[in-house]
């Protein structure tokens, strides 16, 4: 591994595979590079870009600024950034790997280290569809290319892409060129709606029941309150109020379930952030319902390619009696219809059964792992399997009835903790409160 001036002017760690003599450019190999700065987002983007939007992988979660992003929020600890930018003989950006590594563990133990796509690792998902990007026509040059590096580098004990898509043109050239056991397992199946024909046909595709409900609830939702509007926001000052109201209703939704919902953290920012970019790029898809000028539902949607992907929703439980959270989704997809620039409306993944009631066709999401012959891959490997070997077990030898009881006392637990520091901190806020006042000539 060597260190050399790239075009981002800053020092960046490139592969040997960089090293590509004239010759062997004159033939039309391709010359790959590891960029480690998160700035090469930015040098990169309208090339990254231009290389999406001239072949057919129709996701904004492969977007410079999604991963960006995602980077800044989510980077896990120990993580660095590996992006492996492919150019033909001319200096075209042909190929983008959109990689990072992190730490592999094994029960505290260190076993090296595995790579991953941006937007994966961590415990909320946040990203699909992804893909090694490559120009139409260049998938196996691409996947070949970056096999190499990857190869040659040494950066890596084991390769884990989630949330590929099936019929990817990229990844089993990719897998196939590294050296080591490989497999590919099914991952996440992610419903969608062709909307590239009309309205009429896509209600007639429906049993009886079905057909009648598709506008029931929105039509009852207007006729019960004659205030209600349904509205697209399509200016910087509404995403504001709109972004609020959902954020809003869908920790209150959640919590009357028992459960936190997406909405904790720092996903808050990184949402506005997203949907504000979205917005000035003319890829932002969100609507809202206001009954007597309160927003009660919200959805989010982001649009590439003349794809939605449905990204988040939320509404007033109040209003669940009326169909709310149906009328809303049947108004977004109507919308989509009647927009001749939308051929698919994405449901994305997740398993929830509503979304088949809508959908009748789906796209599934695989996730390639490739494990390097290393004693820490081996060892990682036979830990995987006793840790499962332990879950099976427990679940066999453990009645249900005691399980849930340990569960529940765990969730009580938790929320003691909770609320325990909560305390504290309130304590020692009205502490520090008091010091100061008590030094101050102050009286009620």
């Amino acid at each position: 591994m060597t260190t050399v001036a790239d075009d981002l002017g800053s020092p960046t760690r490139i592969t040997p595979a960089a090293n590509i003599s004239r010759a062997a450019r004159a033939r039309g190999r391709l010359t790959t590079r590891v960029l480690n700065r998160a700035r090469a987002f930015y040098e990169l983007r309208r090339e990254w870009d231009d290389l999406l939007d001239a072949n057919n992988q129709y996701t904004f979660f492969l977007r410079p600024q999604w991963n960006a992003r995602w980077w800044r929020h989510y980077a896990p600890r120990g993580a660095e950034l590996h992006l492996i930018t492919c150019r033909d003989e001319r200096g075209t950006l042909v190929g983008l790997a959109p990689l990072y590594s992190r730490p592999l563990t094994a029960f505290g133990i260190p076993c090296g280290r595995e790579l991953l796509f941006l937007g994966m690792g961590i415990d909320l998902k946040t990203s699909e569809h992804l893909d090694i990007i490559a120009k139409k026509g260049s998938e196996n040059r691409v996947a070949r290319a970056v096999a190499q590096c990857l190869s040659e580098s040494g950066m890596w004990n084991r390769v884990l892409l989630r949330q590929v898509p099936m019929d990817s043109a990229v990844l089993p050239h990719l897998v196939t060129a590294l050296r080591g056991d490989w497999s590919v397992v099914p991952c996440d199946r992610a419903p969608y709606i062709d909307t590239s024909t009309d309205w009429a046909t896509f209600k007639a595709g429906f049993g009886r029941s079905m057909r009648r409900n598709v506008e029931y609830y929105a039509r009852r939702l207007f006729r019960t309150y004659p205030s209600c509007q349904f509205t697209r926001v399509q200016s910087e000052d509404a995403i504001k109020p709109a972004l609020d109201a959902l954020v809003d209703l869908h920790r209150a939704l959640w919590r009357s379930r028992g459960k936190p919902g997406t909405f904790r953290g720092n996903v808050e920012t990184f949402v506005r952030e997203t949907a504000s970019d979205a917005l000035a790029s003319g890829r932002l898809a969100l609507w809202t319902l206001t009954i007597n000028g309160r927003i009660e539902a919200v959805l989010l949607a982001f649009i590439d390619n003349g794809v939605c992907h449905y990204f988040q929703k939320g509404f007033n439980p109040a209003f669940a009696k009326d169909g709310m959270g149906n009328a809303l989704v049947s108004l977004c997809i109507r919308e989509c219809f009647e927009d001749p620039s939308i051929r698919a409306f994405d449901f994305m993944g997740g398993g929830a059964p509503y979304k088949d009631l809508w959908a009748r066709t789906s796209r599934w999401n695989v996730a390639y792992e490739v494990q390097r012959p290393t004693f820490g891959t081996a060892f990682f490997a036979a830990a995987h399997r006793v840790q499962k070997l332990a879950v099976s077990t427990y679940r066999q030898v453990v009645p249900i009835w005691f399980r849930a009881l340990r569960r529940d006392r765990l969730q009580r637990q938790l929320l003691k903790t909770s609320l325990a520091c909560l305390c504290s901190c309130a304590l020692d806020v009205d502490g520090a409160l008091f010091q100061l006042l008590d030094g101050m000539d102050v009286s009620f």
